[in-house]
């Protein structure tokens, strides 16, 4: 009986996370190391999922709910679901990430970006908030920025051949 309420314990604990949970160090270790596609997309899904957790029920509830509204299209809704979100838990790093993405979706640009910054204070090392970043410097013609920020990404993701790829792009094209 002791040992199922220790094991019962154990997966309470892990069932929400969030950008703090303490399995992403080594997860962002074994991705800096990676050279094999099929093993960096796999790290890569599991920091995603780590990130898609809330720390608490209430939380997760409005974030997926909002994650629905913004798969459905319905980028309003969303962004009331993702507002919601970030005021139940304002330290949710993935809540600010999704509601930036919403509000680029839309178009508001300066809003995504002051969404990704409030992201990557939360989670320095978040490679689809800098992702979107890139994208938002490239749509402003500031591919300097973008190059910048390639290279961030870089330092996480050393075989990112996105990345990679765009910084060749933007070298040529200033050249």
């Amino acid at each position: 009986m002791r040992i199922f309420f220790i094991i019962f314990f154990l997966f309470l604990n892990s069932v929400y996370a969030d950008q703090k949970d303490n399995r992403l160090n080594q997860l962002f270790d074994k991705l800096f190391l990676s050279t094999n596609n099929m093993e960096t997309n796999i790290i890569l899904a599991n920091i995603w999922d780590i990130w898609y957790l809330a720390k608490d029920e209430e939380t997760q509830i409005v974030f997926d709910k909002g994650n629905q509204f913004m798969d459905k299209g319905d980028f309003d809704a969303a962004i009331k679901l993702f507002s919601e979100t970030i005021e139940l838990s304002p330290d949710f790093a993935e809540a600010w990430n999704k509601r930036a993405t919403v509000y680029f979706l839309q178009g508001e640009l300066e809003k995504s970006i002051a969404d990704i910054d409030r992201t990557l204070e939360l989670e320095p090392q978040h490679f689809g908030a800098l992702d979107g970043l890139a994208e938002i410097y490239l749509i402003k013609n500031d591919p300097l920025s973008a190059a910048i920020i390639y290279k961030r990404i870089l330092e996480i993701i050393p075989s990112s051949r996105k990345s990679l790829d765009r910084l060749k792009l933007i070298n040529d094209s200033i050249i």
